[in-house]
């Protein structure tokens, strides 16, 4: 994935963070369920490089296992205002471990449009303030991401998380990577829902579901299932009408699930 990147080779410093920043966050994992990209929530920092607003943020990123490799730490520079990437290999660590960020030597002709897929999507998050655990970016689209796999990605409505008693509800948008289709053949991008998880019983159900196609800068609605009310609140949800059901061990559903029962409501 990152040979398609223009790779350059920084000068690294270390920049003071804090001890957990060491911490890992899931963004893509492959079809088996394996990491394939994680990054840093702690070494995003903001800069100013020959009078652009710049971000850089340390990533891991994991080949597939049949490539000799392995694992590698990557410092990604990005210009958030043109969506443009730079990476390079992090060949230092800070004494405590963490990977640095601190950047010198950087030349902003190194910056190019990143390939299409995760890293586009990476850097959209990452700008779009979607990413979970980074602070000081502008919230810009409401929507937070959670995991993404080689077809699919999970995002949910940011401070939009419910709890009703034991369960929790969420609004979520699932995005279906080059498209899927319905039982009947007809075409869907994505679909926005209603995810109510029962925490005691490790149960899901959904209470709203709504499946679109993107026409032009628009969505264009599919199918509809359910109150469409409870996708901006998700507390008018009567749980006791809903049909619960159990989660494919592993899957991005179940994870979203553990995670929303887990973490506090909005998985900060």
């Amino acid at each position: 994935m990152i040979k398609r990147l223009i790779i350059i080779m920084f000068a690294l410093g270390a920049f003071n963070v804090p001890a957990n920043a060491a911490a890992l966050s899931p963004f893509a994992h492959d079809a088996a369920g394996r990491p394939v990209l994680e990054f840093y929530p702690a070494t995003a920092v903001k800069f100013i490089a020959q009078g652009r607003d710049l971000v850089s943020i340390t990533v891991k990123e994991t080949p597939p296992a049949s490539d000799a490799r392995g694992p590698i730490d990557l410092a990604l520079i990005v210009d958030c205002q043109l969506r443009q990437l730079a990476a390079s290999p992090v060949t230092e660590v800070a004494k405590d471990g963490t990977p640095p960020t601190a950047v010198a030597g950087f030349k902003t002709g190194d910056l190019k449009s990143p390939p299409k897929g995760m890293y586009q999507r990476f850097v959209t998050a990452l700008c779009d303030g979607e990413l979970l655990g980074v602070q000081g970016l502008p919230a810009k689209s409401g929507w937070k991401h959670f995991l993404e796999s080689p077809l699919r990605g999970i995002y949910f409505a940011s401070g939009r998380v419910r709890t009703i008693g034991k369960y929790r509800a969420a609004s979520v948008r699932l995005y279906e990577f080059g498209g899927a289709q319905l039982a009947d053949g007809r075409h869907v991008d994505a679909r926005d829902a209603v995810w109510v998880i029962d925490c005691e019983r490790k149960l899901g159900a959904v209470a709203f579901e709504r499946a679109f196609a993107r026409q032009g800068d628009h969505n264009q609605t599919v199918q509809s299932i359910g109150d469409e009310r409870a996708f901006a609140d998700p507390s008018i949800v009567g749980v006791d009408k809903l049909t619960f059901g159990q989660a494919v061990a592993g899957s991005m559903q179940a994870r979203f699930g553990d995670a929303l029962c887990v973490m506090n409501p909005d998985l900060q």
